[in-house]
């Protein structure tokens, strides 16, 4: 897995859901779902580095966003694995690489590779201890897909009368001051600056891309 450069702050619900889904047998595939910005990524990273343990072959996170057709996503996850074609079919290799693994692959920006969703289904086929978690602005459509919507960051809403105090325990806000302190550390949530921060938050939906950005 790629090393984070930030701390990771909020979703303890999600997180926890979604460990709860890929503990199940029954459950392979889960597809973190969302516009973009909404921190699908990252969340599904956080999500694998807590459950390491529970795939002791590891896991592997597989980026797709300059890949645009079922070849080339087959490549990706071959050069991700250190799996080498051996005179016969790219896939076929994965496949049997994978078979007796007990790992997790994280297939990301899946949203452009929807005629290769088929071959997603076909790796969990012949590797039958391998799950998989997939980030898409789509859904893959594949039978045994559990669906996981990634919301933005919680926030305040306008009418909430808050505490200054009180605004760190906002997702959205937390991660506005941390990103603004690794700018200028001298930075602080305080009486004077808290109502215009928590309007920003508001005005970017509680998006942790365009957080990130207006706190830069």
């Amino acid at each position: 897995l790629p090393a984070q450069p930030t701390r990771f702050i909020g979703r303890a619900a999600q997180l926890g859901s979604i460990e709860a889904l890929l503990d199940r047998e029954d459950v392979r595939l889960v597809t973190l779902q969302g516009p973009g910005g909404t921190g699908k990524t990252r969340l599904s990273l956080q999500a694998a580095q807590e459950m390491l343990e529970k795939f002791p072959d590891g896991a592997t996170f597989v980026p797709l966003a300059d890949d645009t057709d079922s070849d080339q996503f087959v490549a990706q996850v071959a050069q991700r694995l250190n799996v080498r074609q051996g005179g016969r079919p790219l896939q076929e290799s994965v496949q049997d690489y994978l078979y007796d693994k007990r790992a997790l692959l994280i297939l990301d920006n899946f949203e452009q590779l929807t005629l290769a969703a088929p071959i997603v289904a076909e790796l969990l086929a012949a590797a039958p201890k391998v799950k998989i978690i997939v980030t898409s602005r789509t859904a893959l459509k594949l039978q045994g897909e559990r669906l996981f919507p990634v919301p933005p960051l919680n926030l305040p809403e306008a009418q909430d009368q808050v505490a200054v105090d009180s605004l760190m325990d906002y997702e959205a806000v937390h991660l506005f001051v941390e990103r603004a302190q690794a700018v200028q550390p001298s930075f602080s949530l305080n009486q004077a600056n808290s109502a215009a921060i928590a309007e920003i938050c508001r005005r970017l939906d509680g998006l942790p891309l365009a957080l990130e950005l207006a706190a830069a």
